[in-house]
């Protein structure tokens, strides 16, 4: 059967499902995105749009798919980015005949991204050969140097930092640019709550007429990227919450940071084009909560004062608060699920729970994901995950 004629059902539009999608869109498939929450909606459900998010590997070595995952993300963005700012290079009269395409510039910018520890460093930064412009700074340069001076004496200071070349994500916009390169490769988005208390199966079937009911056929095979929803659609008890809290503040910061402190951890992403700024965060493990706490708030503007005091903008000298906001990331014990396996009869091919790493693993994994599709095809029976 010609991949022009496989329906392919994602369940899910987060940043996992919507990436997915632009793959198997883009490879010839047909393709169906159905999801009770699509780019534009805020929902503590819906993960994607809270994260910060730039690429910063949490993946370590003890995970080289992960890692291989992160690896892949950044190339892609790296060329893609060097893509378009060729293209835009061209006569205007090139431009004129090609077909109009979502930029991804407009929604990813490569910034410094300094990289700070509290503490003598003993992990393996085994990703520094596969970045650009990797380099240990020393505690003399800036801005280690001015960081640590403006900290006060036993509040911790940096002991080791580097910085490099890396990619931060407009997530709003990133999300609905996904799911505009879907679109413009044939696929559909249907927006439609699925259930979840009665099983996968239940789930696949209410799915499929969902998508019948708009005119879509039968499925060939189903990509479920619902993320936390999996824990309860598929009985996967390894699935459990991350909340993470952040601060959007006005001002769009010049360069990334992250910070490792002994008890906390910090970070400042810019969102490109959008005149303002992440503050982190924090990642507590199985909290449901979607109510920001202010003493949490408070906590991320003090180590935000240390080490991005020029976003401090306000009349009364401090930061100007757009939002505060909670998102629960997808987090799994053992790691993502990605892999396929039969549920009465349908082929599904499952790619969930990759936890604070959803957008730096989005490319590896959804290669993979459309991978395994290609793969369940060719294979016969269905049954064996593989």
């Amino acid at each position: 059967m010609p991949p022009s004629q496989r329906h392919i059902i994602v369940l899910g539009a987060g940043v996992t499902g919507l990436t997915s999608a632009v793959f198997l869109a883009e490879a010839g498939h047909d393709v169906t995105v159905i999801a009770a929450h699509v780019p534009g909606d805020s929902s503590i459900e819906y993960t994607s749009p809270w994260a910060g998010a730039h690429w910063h590997t949490h993946a370590t070595p003890e995970d080289p798919r992960a890692c291989n995952w992160d690896v892949q993300t950044y190339e892609y963005w790296v060329e893609l980015l060097e893509g378009e700012s060729r293209d835009e290079q061209l006569p205007e009269a090139g431009l004129k005949v090609k077909p109009p395409t979502p930029r991804l510039a407009m929604r990813v910018l490569m910034y410094d991204s300094f990289k700070y520890w509290d503490f003598p460093v003993k992990e393996e930064i085994w990703w520094a050969p596969h970045v650009q412009d990797y380099r240990v700074l020393a505690d003399h340069q800036e801005p280690f140097c001015s960081i640590n001076e403006r900290t006060p004496e036993g509040a911790g200071k940096i002991q080791a930092a580097v910085v490099y070349r890396a990619v931060a994500i407009n997530v709003p916009q990133y999300l609905q640019y996904l799911q505009e390169r879907a679109r413009k490769s044939g696929a559909v988005v249907i927006k439609a709550r699925l259930p979840v208390e009665q099983g996968l199966q239940h789930a696949l079937e209410v799915t499929e007429q969902e998508a019948a009911s708009k005119g879509r056929r039968r499925a060939d095979c189903f990509v479920n990227a619902t993320g936390l929803g999996a824990a309860k659609m598929c009985g996967d008890e390894a699935m459990y919450p991350i909340r993470g809290q952040t601060v959007l503040v006005k001002g769009e910061a010049k360069t990334i940071f992250t910070r490792s402190g002994v008890d906390y951890g910090a970070y400042c992403i810019p969102r490109p084009g959008s005149g303002s700024t992440i503050l982190g965060g924090t990642k507590e493990k199985d909290v449901w909560s979607e109510m920001p706490d202010p003493k949490v708030t408070e906590q991320i503007l003090k180590h935000a004062a240390l080490n991005i005091p020029e976003l401090m903008t306000g009349p009364d000298g401090g930061f100007e608060v757009i939002s505060v906001q909670c998102g629960l990331r997808p987090g799994r014990h053992g790691g993502a699920r990605v892999d396929i396996e039969s549920v009465g009869g349908k082929r599904v091919v499952h790619a969930y729970g990759h936890a604070g790493g959803g957008y730096q693993n989005s490319i590896g994994s959804a290669r993979l994901t459309r991978r395994l599709v290609e793969e369940s095809f060719a294979s016969a029976p269905v049954g064996a995950r593989l």
